[in-house]
């Protein structure tokens, strides 16, 4: 299609109101998301309750950061699903205060948590932040007892270097207990959102597949049973 029948979208206009989504004959809009009142969620995650009960699954919830966003929603959310037996799973960046940790661990079954980099500065560098907080609360939440399964994103030429994370394996075997561990290899498949929401797509590099098993090997030889290469 020439640039000239191309459909045109100016991103500085919109006010995220969905309406164009009914509106557009070709079809070529369409909403990422749907508001919900508390009430509304449930009823649809108990649709699926049968589900849950017949494979042992539950609800997973993930970002935007879910530990940052409205503390009374969240908690009464957690405290409703738990009432009814249905798991939850917090997939978290683990970047927000220990007091929301600690007011929501009754209710969740399994923490899903982030570890981008071992090495402060190079955390900070990565993401903005230093990992401070994010490495105090990964040792309250294993103090206290909870499932944690630890996920670490893996991105060829910006935190693959084996030594950060043979640093980061001798911390763990040492201060924390994980359930599992999963080493996530970067892809680009997402990279067709970008021109979706107006953005040029940035592009990082997958990592080699033996630089993923020389991680794997890091994590096997301190003794943790479970690094798993994607999942």
């Amino acid at each position: 299609m020439d640039e000239q029948h191309r459909l045109q979208f100016d991103h500085a206009l919109c006010t995220a109101c969905g309406l164009c989504v009914d509106s557009c004959l070709a079809g070529a809009r369409e909403l990422s998301a749907k508001p919900y009142s508390l009430q509304e969620l449930v009823k649809v995650i108990v649709r699926d309750q049968p589900f849950f009960d017949e494979s042992g699954g539950g609800v997973t919830l993930s970002g935007g950061e879910v530990m940052i966003q409205n503390a009374d929603i969240l908690d009464e959310l957690l405290q409703t699903l738990y009432r009814r037996s249905i798991a939850v799973n917090i997939d978290t960046c683990g970047y927000a205060p220990w007091t929301r940790f600690k007011a929501v661990l009754p209710w969740v079954n399994t923490f899903m948590y982030d570890l981008k980099a071992f090495d402060s500065l190079l955390h900070k560098r990565l993401t903005g932040q230093d990992n401070r907080l994010i490495l105090d609360n990964l040792k309250a939440l294993s103090d206290s007892g909870a499932r944690i399964d630890l996920r670490i994103p893996v991105i060829g030429g910006a935190n693959d270097g084996l030594a950060d994370w043979e640093a980061a394996a001798d911390w763990l075997q040492h201060d924390i207990h994980v359930d599992e561990i999963h080493l996530l290899p970067y892809h680009n498949t997402g990279s067709g959102k970008y021109p979706r929401m107006g953005q040029e797509a940035v592009h990082f590099h997958v990592p080699a597949p033996e630089t993923m098993r020389a991680i794997q090997s890091l994590f096997l030889l301190r003794g943790f049973s479970t690094p798993i290469i994607g999942g």
